[in-house]
This record gives structure tokens, sequence and C-alpha cells, in this order.
């Protein structure tokens, strides 16, 4: 499968999805809420219809079908829920509650059109003491366009300022004046026109009108807007483009005016050197996206990750990953290479990992320029086992490029493996005292065709190879404990950290 077809079908895979239905019992119920919770949803049952259903947005910063704003900048916060009701299908309630003497009443009540609630977000957009209510409305067929509706919130009931059909959406402060702003994707008016655009909509002159716009030729996917940098914050994006796979977007506002901040030139990024940082161009304030060939190319949808929980979203690049068996019909494995933005021209190098098949593993650093992906007995269907093997460098004089030693000194196999499988192979790893660790299992997302419910596992070397000299010094410091893998695969936070994994296999 060529690289556009699996992007095209990540984009589906990704756009996918739409606000959860929930009974009370499931979303908001004793035992598990903490005791303002508790108060809240007792406090909201009254007002709700017999039979209603709590619905939680399928877009939202606070996942959530009950929760406290303040809307009208009094200082009081007001309680705001999302509901059907059981005999609507296509129609969803936001209820508005205020305290009035001591006691929540009835400040309003919205009623929308379409089957789920896509989107909700309280911004300030108009002026930094009250909030504005945004709503997105799935219209649950094939082609219908989603409807957004803001509201302001006053005396005591809500006025919609806006409304707008889209197709992507996301809100926040790209200029940095404490008021937000919306980034919408409209839909497309001809399904067979590949051109697209970015309206950015906010405050001018007390009204909610578009302040900037950026056109593209391609579907536009993944559209966020997060902290770019320590003091920056970024509209993240991706197109899937029509010449090539596609390109992320961070759009910035540079000097008063929105940029493109990945303007990479040819040269860079043809050039480019695994786990080095990047040299960014000038900001790119091309208001048409497609005519400009300095991108952040990707060759597919990639996602973008806050990868410390810090707040701060790093870039992905996908990077080939190399191979020992490169003969026709070996399929093509990807690392995603994840940047940080300096806040200014430089693109700063995070980690590598492997995100393909239903694994997702950071590659050590310093196995870089020592390891090829083997395939078993050179199969191509290799979803069900990928090795990691010792291929080191040879000498510049040698006459070959490297040399690339065999299976028998793999230094990690992920295998993915049935149920029943599994439970045949774990007490046979047991007896030979075979060091492992389970990654994942039923659930964990993995897309292995014939698949249904797969375990995850990785395998260490259980015997040393036949090396000598240079090379088994190398291969033994490159061997990984299981504390390490676990840490490597994300499974706990407190496992044992690369250098200290390091430090203890040069001991041994």
């Amino acid at each position: 499968m060529n690289a556009l077809k699996i992007a095209g079908l990540l984009l589906i895979l990704l756009t996918a999805g739409c606000g959860r239905i929930a009974s009370p019992g499931d979303l908001l119920h004793a035992p598990n809420l903490a005791g303002e919770e508790q108060s809240l949803y007792r406090a909201v049952q009254p007002f709700l219809p017999a039979g209603y259903q709590l619905t939680t947005p399928g877009q939202s910063d606070q996942g959530s079908a009950i929760r406290l704003a303040d809307l009208d900048g009094d200082g009081a916060k007001e309680l705001i829920v999302s509901y059907k009701k059981p005999d609507t299908d296509y129609e969803v309630n936001i209820l508005i509650l205020s305290q009035q003497d001591g006691a929540w009443k009835k400040a309003d009540l919205i009623t929308g059109s379409g089957i789920n609630l896509d989107y909700l977000a309280i911004k300030p957009l108009l002026n930094e003491s009250s909030a504005q209510l945004l709503l997105g409305y799935d219209g649950g067929g094939t082609g219908l366009p989603k409807e957004l509706y803001v509201y302001s919130f006053s005396g005591p009931k809500s006025e919609a300022i806006l409304h707008r059909s889209y197709d992507q959406i996301a809100a926040g402060d790209l200029i940095g004046n404490g008021l937000s702003q919306i980034a919408l994707v409209p839909p497309s008016e001809n399904i067979e026109n590949a051109r697209s655009r970015i309206e950015i909509l906010g405050e001018k002159d007390g009204q909610l009108v578009e302040i900037a716009e950026r056109r593209t030729e391609g579907a536009i996917l993944n559209m966020r807007i997060e902290l770019a940098s320590e003091t920056r914050t970024g509209l993240f994006a991706q197109v899937l483009g029509t010449t090539r796979s596609g390109y992320t977007l961070l759009l910035a506002w540079d000097d008063g005016r929105l940029a493109n901040i990945l303007s990479v030139s040819k040269k860079t990024y043809d050039t480019r050197a695994s786990r080095q940082d990047l040299q960014l161009g000038e900001p790119d304030p091309t208001p048409n996206l497609a005519s400009t060939g300095q991108k952040w190319w990707i060759d597919y949808p990639a996602a973008n990750r806050d990868l410390d929980s810090d707040g701060i979203l790093e870039v992905a690049l996908p990077n080939e990953m190399p191979v020992s068996d490169e003969k026709a019909g070996t399929p093509q494995l990807w690392s995603d290479s994840y940047y940080r933005w300096d806040g200014k021209r430089r693109m700063i190098f995070v980690e590598d990992r492997f995100w393909q098949w239903g694994y997702d593993l950071r590659i050590p650093n310093r196995w870089q320029g020592k390891y090829r992906i083997e395939f078993p007995q050179g199969n191509p269907d290799a979803a069900d086992e990928v090795r990691f093997v010792y291929a080191p460098q040879s000498e510049p004089d040698s006459g070959n490029a490297e040399e690339t030693i065999g299976g028998e000194a793999v230094l990690l196999t992920l295998r993915q493996l049935s149920t029943e499988e599994w439970g045949r192979l774990q007490p046979m790893l047991e007896s030979r005292q075979t060091p492992y660790v389970v990654l994942g299992g039923a659930g964990t997302g993995s897309v292995v065709p014939g698949r249904s419910s797969p375990i995850t596992i990785a395998l260490l070397p259980d015997s040393d190879p036949e090396l000598t000299g240079e090379q088994a010094e190398i291969y033994e410091n490159l061997r990984l404990s299981t504390a390490e893998v676990g840490s490597l695969a994300g499974l706990d936070a407190d496992s044992e950290t690369e250098e200290e994994a390091y430090s203890h296999v040069e001991k041994h």
C-alpha cells in the first residue's frame, strides 16, 4: 500500500468520531465522583426530563457533560449541562443554571439540531471579563456539515452571535492578547475539489469576524491550537496533499501577521540527519500555502504529541527505518521523529518512536546508526514480528557503507500473538528464563489484520551472539534491560531511565 493510500485510510480513522451518549449512571454516578461533582449532579437532576441521557462532546476542553464556568463575567459560575431527551434523536439540549439566593435556578435552555454534540468550549472571544459558549452540532450523515453556534450570555439569557458550518474546529489564544480565536475549516463545496482553507475568527471592534485566512490544496486534518513553545501558542494542522503525501503546519502570529513557522527548505529537508536539530527558514506568511515548497513534508499523518506532558506539543516527522532485507515486497517501516520549536528559528530534536501496526516504542538514543530491522525468515508480512538487530558501521575505507550482522545479534524482538498463542508461549519463556515484557493486551488499539485481541510482547535475547572484540563490546552496551524496555514503551513513569539502564549494562 503506498503512502497516499495509507494517509487516506488514516484520515478516515482520525477524523471519525462523535459525542458519546451516556446514561447518568455511566457518566456521573457515585461513588466515583468527588464531593463537588456529586453536589453538581444532585443539583442538575430536578431540571432534567425523565429518561434523559447526558452527552459528552466529541471535542472539549473538559470531558464532561456537567461543568461550571462564569459565562457573564459577574464572578459567579453558571452550571452547564448537555443532554438528550429519550424521544428525540436529532436534538441536543444545553441547560444553563445560575445561582439565585443560594439555590440553582434555570437560566436558559439551548436546543440544537444534531445527532451528537461534536464540540463544546467556553472561551473569552470578545473581552477578558466574560466568556462565550461555543457549541458544535454533528448532523451524523455522510457529507453533512457540522454547525457551530457561538453564544454570549447576559441578562441572564443566551444570545447567538455567530453561526458557521465547519469540518474542523479549534479555539485558543493565537495572538497572545488574552482573548481566544476560532480556527475553522469550512466544509468543501465540491467533493471533487481538493482546495480547502483555514479561517481565523477573532475580535475586531467588539465583533467576531474573520481576521486571517490560509488556503491550500488537500484535506486538512488534526487541527488543534496548543502551546507550541514555552512562550508561543500555535495552530497545528496537517494537510493531506494532492502531489505528495502531505505536510504539517504550525501557524503562529509573527510580527503582527499569521505565518507558517514550519518553513523548511528543500535542501534542509533532503539532507536532514536523524536525531539532529533542524534549522527553520523565515516564517512564511504566504496566504496560499500550496504555492510554496518550503514545508514540513510528511509521508503519512503522523500524530503530534505532548511527549512529556508539559503542555507543549511536539511535532512529528516520519523517517524511514533501516531494514536489513530490502527485497521487493518488503514493507517500509517508519519511525516518528519528534521535534520541539524553540520559539525562534530552530526545531529541537526530542526522540524517535517506532509507531506502526500497533507497536509504540521509543528508539534508544544509543542505537542510532547501529541497528537494522529484520523480518523473520524474510517474511514481508511482518506485522506479527519485528526484530531489531545489531548492524555495526564498518570502517570508512572498508569498501562497504556498512556491515549487517544476521538475526543471531538480535537486540529486541517485538511480537503480536493471540491470547491462545500467548498461553502456549509464556510457560516456554518462563522455563527457559527468557526475559520479556508484556507491552499490551486485548483492546490496546492494534490494527493488525486478523488479530481481534492481540497480546504485544517484547522479547530480549537470552544468549550472547557469536561476536568478538570491539563488536562484542558495542553489542553488549546496546542491550536493554526489561526495566528500560518498559520505560521505552511508556509503561511506567518510574521505570529505569535510558541513562540508568545504559550504566547498568556497562557494568556487566
